[in-house]
């Protein structure tokens, strides 16, 4: 039986050979590698631009990227943040994988973003809460006045995936489409459901629930180059709102029973066609 001096000095080396081995992690953990490659990454996969003005190691697999930011090739903003907290698998990095955690704080709420990569596949998902969608640069930037609390999920493997995301109390305001003034209109809940395969996303559910006005919408959207579209509109304006609107809602002639209008919208992200 070993004796308790010989036990204590056994267990304070084995406490020192672990102290030592995760300080030789934390000092010479590759950080800046870990950065370049998520930049790399981005920037080969997405033709996005990712910047990270630091990295900070918390632990010996964590770390803080500060100062982030996400842009297109033209320098727009797309995603910034002060601070995200990674992980990241060294069991996955000893097999040549990368496995990333990155949680971050963005636009008032919650981003947890989960990515893994090697063997020839690839899946990520993103996970968002409570999002503030009146301080998102980008909408700001193309004049919308919007306001509401965004939230869902992002899921792809590979070149497929799927994604649902949900508004609260979406608002929009002095909104103009084509040079025609949209009335101002408030939502309580918004739902959107879409899948992804390649270059095509099909628009499983889209409903904007409102008390002057519902929209319901399902189709296609074709995501390379201007990105053309095939989609179903169902609206159904209030009583007030009909009648406010009667020069317009007089051009949608396909009305069904229950009191919603129909029409279709083709050509592309830039330039839509409605069909009427």
């Amino acid at each position: 039986m070993i004796d308790r001096k010989t036990l204590i000095r056994r267990l304070s080396l084995a406490v020192y050979f672990a102290a030592a081995f995760l300080a030789f992690l934390l000092l010479l953990f590759p950080l800046d590698r870990i950065k370049a490659r998520l930049e790399n990454e981005v920037q080969q996969r997405a033709a996005l631009d990712l910047t990270v003005s630091r990295i900070s190691p918390r632990f010996f697999n964590s770390f803080t990227l500060t100062d982030v930011v996400l842009s297109d090739q033209k320098g727009k903003v797309l995603f910034e943040s002060p601070s995200v907290r990674t992980s990241v698998s060294l069991f996955n990095l000893l097999r040549g994988m990368l496995s990333l955690d990155m949680n971050a704080k963005a636009y008032g709420g919650d981003l947890l973003v989960k990515m893994q990569q090697g063997g020839g596949q690839q899946h990520f998902v993103i996970d968002a809460d409570g999002l503030d969608i009146a301080s998102y640069t980008a909408l700001r930037d193309y004049g919308l006045k919007l306001t509401g609390k965004l939230g869902g999920m992002v899921e792809m493997s590979g070149d497929s995936g799927r994604g649902r995301l949900w508004l609260k109390g979406l608002t929009s305001r002095e909104l103009k489409i084509k040079g025609f003034s949209i009335p101002d209109l408030d939502f309580d809940q918004c739902w959107f459901e879409a899948d992804i395969k390649g270059d095509r996303m099909t628009i499983r559910k889209l409903e904007l629930d409102g008390k002057e006005l519902k929209i319901q919408c399902l189709g296609d959207v074709v995501l390379r180059e201007r990105g053309t579209l095939n989609l179903t509109v169902k609206i159904k304006p209030s009583e007030r709102l009909a009648r406010e609107q009667a020069a317009i809602l007089s051009l949608l002639r396909n009305r069904s029973a229950d009191g919603f209008y129909q029409f279709g919208i083709g050509g592309t992200l830039a330039e839509p066609l409605p069909r009427l």
